[in-house]
């Protein structure tokens, strides 16, 4: 009951600013050819092209670049004219339309590109009882080439939209990350710019190869990548150097303020993140340095400090000459003020892994739960049957947890949506008032679809109901029986989600942990050789492994009887530790004369380490005895005792450049090893036996 009402309060929540612009498109492009067809005088016909309006903006991928809409809604229109057809030929040949069901739901159920669209045009052709021919499919086509007509006739003024709302979200995350170096929700900053940059790789991965604007996104998000990265960096650094915090925060300020600005196309931006790190390099440089060890440690950190607030401003300098060049056609600059959510077909960034397919699991699940539902329904035949049918295939997810939120927000929407339905035509029956209805449930519906499937679920089903049964009046009869449909669709899905393979994450387990470690330890060589330009490709692996398991763990605590291992939760923590140890050691080898052999030979048996245990959980063996590589540590610690004293004897700036780099790398190197035996220590308490 508390996972029922925690879903009910979630669902009708609403995160985000609903896109009512984008809801009214969608109401007139299903109200429309209503219209048109009661006033012809075949409102049958306009109800075909309204429900292939409906399908074609249900598959639409709102907010994605418009060239990838188009082609997706292409593919859709095919595809769901091809279901509709199959169900139609397929009418008097039930128990092959029950197969075909099951094949066209697990299609949909794998590949996005195929979606439930086509299952609910073949379900919904099944039920019409009219001979096959081409007239039902033809007009679906027609309506669903109406909307894509509508919902791109913006794209030659707005075709930038998505690609500068993603990478206006991204600067915001960044510079809030600047902002938050002294910040206690430092790890929230973090992984909102980690999202946001993101998302901005996958939305200019969507727009290369369109123009010179297109692909200079490109640039943009690695200009701001850069930034992520030595901000990561800078954080560390501060905290080694506790008396000049409040300089290093105040400059990170101003950079963050900068970066705003040379967002927005102003050039004092750019100007000025360049003047603030001179005068904090100016600043430092007038100091008179001591000679004690720990006044030499200190100009040492402050002076990495220093490096990455200078790459920081170059990075600022960066995405201002990119956002002046780079001006959409309408005229506003390449970042618009208003923040909205983007979406993309490529994930490319090191922190979040690419969408893909739902699994196989969850396909098969799907195609067959929905074959059961169709059999189950073979004798309704004549009228309401698909709405069971059409439960199962919106409620079955891939976890238990996630239908059982989607069976309860369906539900209590059918329930609401219908009645309220049912009280608009009882008290004004009439085809117009179908049509007003249909204009205001498709607004409103489409709108909060972005932001809340409870609302969607309210508004949608009735939608649905009018355009699928136009000829078939909506009173409180009808109303219940599709209730009552929806509700044992429900349970269906339920069945489905616990009974048919409910536990297959668990399996998945020992094989994600083992590749977490193995690009671990990819990134850590990567480090040892000396070989920085392939860091960022090697952290982009090693984040990815960790969202891969990460997913996986939060799919095991939503199935029946699922909990994710702690140490596993614990895991995720300390790679992302590591990730962040090896972006300070990147930082801090970047530029620099090639490192000792003790440093390299650090870092060789950290990696050796994460290779051993990986490979020792991947085949169920016991690991190797921990090292906790002590004897490396403390000959780097010896050279940096050597390098002071060279120093405090006034050796040179050479010198001084060497201490710099070793005073800096010594503790990223301690807590690099410390959270790599943690890491291999809690993966091996998982899979011990």
């Amino acid at each position: 009951m508390r996972g029922a009402a925690r879903a009910l309060r979630d669902g009708f929540s609403l995160p985000a600013r609903p896109p009512w612009g984008y809801g009214l498109l969608c109401g007139l492009a299903v109200a429309g050819p209503l219209l048109a067809g009661v006033l012809a005088g075949r409102p049958q016909s306009g109800a075909f092209l309204a429900l292939g309006a409906y399908l074609t903006a249900f598959g639409d991928m709102y907010g994605q670049p418009y060239a990838a809409r188009a082609r997706s809604m292409a593919i859709k229109i095919v595809l769901i004219a091809g279901g509709c057809w199959l169900g139609l030929y397929l009418a008097d040949r039930p128990w092959w339309a029950v197969l075909a069901l099951g094949a066209v739901a697990a299609a949909g159920g794998r590949w996005r590109t195929v979606g439930t669209p086509p299952a609910f045009a073949l379900v919904t052709g099944f039920y019409l009882a009219v001979p096959a021919g081409f007239g039902p499919p033809e007009l679906m086509v027609l309506g669903g080439l109406l909307y894509a007509v509508l919902a791109l006739a913006l794209w030659p003024l707005r075709r930038f939209d998505p690609l500068a709302t993603a990478l206006g979200e991204a600067v915001r995350a960044v510079a809030g990350l600047l902002d938050g170096l002294a910040g206690d929700d430092w790890d929230d900053r973090r992984e909102r710019a980690s999202k946001a940059l993101d998302t901005a790789a996958t939305a200019s991965a969507s727009f290369e190869s369109m123009d010179a604007a297109g692909r200079s996104a490109d640039a943009y998000v690695e200009a701001l990548v850069r930034i992520f990265h030595e901000t990561v960096a800078l954080r560390a650094l501060r905290a080694a150097a506790p008396d000049e915090q409040d300089g290093i925060d105040d400059v990170a300020t101003t950079l963050a303020a900068d970066l705003r600005e040379a967002a927005d196309g102003r050039r004092a931006g750019v100007v000025e993140a360049l003047a603030v790190t001179a005068d904090y390099a100016e600043r430092l440089g007038a100091r008179e340095p001591g000679a004690d060890p720990a006044a030499l440690r200190s100009a040492a950190v402050l002076g990495q400090a220093r490096r990455c607030l200078d790459r920081i401003a170059v990075g600022v300098r960066t995405v201002g000459l990119l956002a002046a060049r780079h001006v959409p056609p309408a005229g506003r600059g390449l970042l618009p003020g208003k923040s909205a959510a983007g979406r993309g077909l490529f994930a490319r960034v090191p922190w979040k892994p690419p969408p893909g397919g739902s699994g196989t699991e969850h396909a098969g699940r799907l195609g067959l739960t929905a074959a059961v539902a169709m059999a189950l329904m073979l004798g309704v035949h004549e009228q309401y049957g698909k709405w069971f049918v059409f439960t199962v295939l919106l409620a079955v997810r891939p976890t238990y947890g996630d239908t059982v939120e989607r069976v309860v927000l369906r539900v209590a929407g059918t329930v609401a949506g219908a009645a309220g339905a049912a009280l608009i035509l009882a008290a004004v029956p009439g085809p117009y008032t179908i049509v007003g209805t249909v204009l205001v449930f498709g607004t409103l519906g489409f709108t909060l679809r972005e932001v809340s499937f409870g609302y969607w679920s309210i508004f949608a089903t009735p939608l649905a109901m009018m355009l699928t049964d136009f000829s078939t009046r909506l009173d409180w009869k009808a109303a219940g029986i599709r209730v009552a449909l929806t509700a044992g669709g429900g349970v269906l899905a339920l069945a489905a989600a616990r009974l048919l393979w409910p536990r297959g994450q668990a399996g998945r387990l020992r094989g994600l942990a083992a590749e977490l470690l193995r690009e671990h330890a990819c990134l850590v060589r990567a480090l040892a050789e000396g070989d920085l330009d392939r860091l960022p490709d090697r952290t982009e692996s090693a984040g990815t492994a960790a969202d891969r398991l990460r997913e996986s763990l939060d799919k095991l605590d939503k199935e029946p009887g699922g909990r994710a291992p702690a140490e596993l939760r614990t895991a995720l923590t300390l790679a992302r530790k590591l990730r962040d140890d090896a972006i300070l050691l990147g930082a801090v080898l970047r530029g620099a004369e090639p490192g000792s052999d003790a440093t390299a030979g650090v870092l060789d048996a950290v990696a050796d380490r994460l290779d051993a245990v990986g490979q020792a959980v991947r085949e169920g063996e016991p690991p190797p005895a921990a090292d906790a590589f002590e004897s490396q540590l403390d000959e780097v610690a010896r050279e940096v005792s050597s390098l002071m004293e060279e120093a405090a004897a006034g050796e040179g700036t050479a010198v001084r450049r060497r201490l710099r780099h070793a005073v800096t790398a010594h503790p990223a190197l301690r807590s690099l090893c410390k959270d790599a035996l943690d890491l291999a220590a809690e993966v091996t308490a998982r899979f011990r036996t």
